[in-house]
């Protein structure tokens, strides 16, 4: 007997002290709540956590079906997605909505170029950008060819209302070796004044500029191209150390 009731002290004690803790649970929960906190993202950050992952490495934005898309002065049309992708028209381009930075990595991948016209193919990530009232203002890491018999030439720019400034602020010539229509997926890493471009993982080029220090980042053709590619996306500096 004595056995007995020792045990059902023991489990109403283990039956208050369950309850106590879903009490506690239930106001966090609530307190939480209030002040705007989602249970379902610190779940998440939990589980990323006992992963070893890192919510900084969750991308800062991403290409989707709505962009940004000037329909002023130089540029004439945005980018539309298609299945598997997206497309960009000749003089055509977008920027990320939502998306307002100083320091990111930018990665443009599937890139596929059809040529429009014999003369200036090419087509450009742009960032710290923004389709100004006058056009766009930003930087852009090019990749252009001006005709058939001229190599590729990477660059970065500056655009100040529409206008590509000269010169520009880096430039150096691709090997031969670079599939033209089929190139390299591409990276550029923005930091500080200073802007590094990679081609599958390798630097290309890097160049420096301090005269804008935030915006959106996007995708523009040049007018004898016809641009599609996978995924474009952009993320925090910090995602590979956290890695």
């Amino acid at each position: 007997m004595k056995n007995s009731i020792r045990q059902f002290h023991k489990g109403q004690g283990l039956v208050e002290y369950g309850l106590l803790l879903l009490l506690i649970a239930f106001v966090t929960g609530l307190a939480l709540n209030i002040a705007g906190v989602s249970m379902q993202d610190l779940y998440s950050q939990a589980i990323s956590g006992l992963r070893g992952e890192s919510s900084e490495c969750n991308p800062l934005a991403r290409a989707g079906s709505e962009w940004d898309s000037p329909d002023i002065n130089f540029w004439r049309g945005g980018i539309t997605q298609q299945a598997g992708g997206y497309e960009v028209c000749p003089l055509c381009g977008g920027l990320l909505p939502g998306l307002s930075g100083s320091d990111y990595e930018l990665d443009l991948s599937g890139v596929q170029v059809a040529s429009t016209n014999p003369t200036w193919n090419g087509y450009g990530i742009t960032f710290r950008a923004e389709n100004g009232n006058k056009g766009l203002n930003g930087y852009m890491f090019e990749v252009e060819k001006v005709n058939k018999n001229n190599p590729t030439r990477i660059y970065f720019s500056k655009w100040v209302n529409g206008t590509q400034i000269k010169p520009y602020i880096k430039m150096y010539y691709l090997p031969a070796d670079i599939d033209w229509n089929n190139p390299p997926d591409m990276r550029v890493k923005v930091e500080g004044d200073t802007f590094t471009a990679y081609m599958d993982g390798q630097q290309v080029l890097q160049g420096k500029d301090k005269t804008y220090t935030e915006g959106s980042a996007g995708v523009f053709a040049n007018a004898g191209t016809q641009l599609n590619f996978s995924n474009f996306l952009a993320g925090s500096l910090n995602c590979e150390e956290a890695q």
